[in-house]
């Protein structure tokens, strides 16, 4: 059983798509022994072009599926949420989901692993380190808490008040 760190983020009808995320992948993986945990969702400047800001989440799951087929299935959800496979990296987004972490994997296919923004961007590395405190990056070997307690950077980023679907195996904030 693999531990899985997915970043969900959305500029376009933000609050909808993030909540049809959650939806979609409580309804994929989450089950009586397997709940998914959601990070607290933050407003963050879009980074890379000029958009509108993005709503952002981390959602932790348990899967049995191989990290490729982890990958095949965000693609999948993004895609049924109107976000094609073929647009530029720094675009916007109805649905973005990025995996962050599969266990403790370093690798650089089928996609590359751990993903760079976790300690590169506060959107992606403030929720993460809110919702696995004690977890250990898998390169250097320090906590999450401990790298955003580190973290210097000019990024812009609030954490909201969002209210959440009650799904029977969701925990949030």
């Amino acid at each position: 059983m693999a531990l899985v760190y997915l970043g969900l983020g959305s500029n376009r009808e933000r609050t909808q798509h993030i909540l049809a995320g959650i939806r979609a992948l409580h309804d994929r993986f989450a089950s009586t022994e397997r709940p998914i945990r959601v990070a607290r969702v933050f407003e963050s400047a879009a980074v890379g072009f000029d958009g509108h800001d993005f709503f952002n989440t981390v959602v932790e799951l348990q899967t049995d599926l191989t990290l490729a087929e982890v990958v095949r299935t965000c693609k999948a959800i993004e895609q049924a949420h109107g976000h094609p496979s073929e647009v530029p990296k720094y675009s916007p987004r109805t649905l973005d989901i990025d995996v962050l972490l599969y266990d403790d994997m370093v690798c650089a296919s089928p996609i590359v692993l751990p993903r760079g923004e976790v300690l590169k961007n506060a959107f992606v590395l403030w929720p993460l380190a809110e919702l696995a405190p004690q977890l250990k990056h898998p390169q250097t070997g320090i906590s999450f808490a401990q790298h955003w307690q580190s973290f210097a950077s000019e990024q812009r980023l609030k954490p909201l008040e969002f209210a959440f679907e009650s799904l029977p195996y969701l925990h949030t904030p």
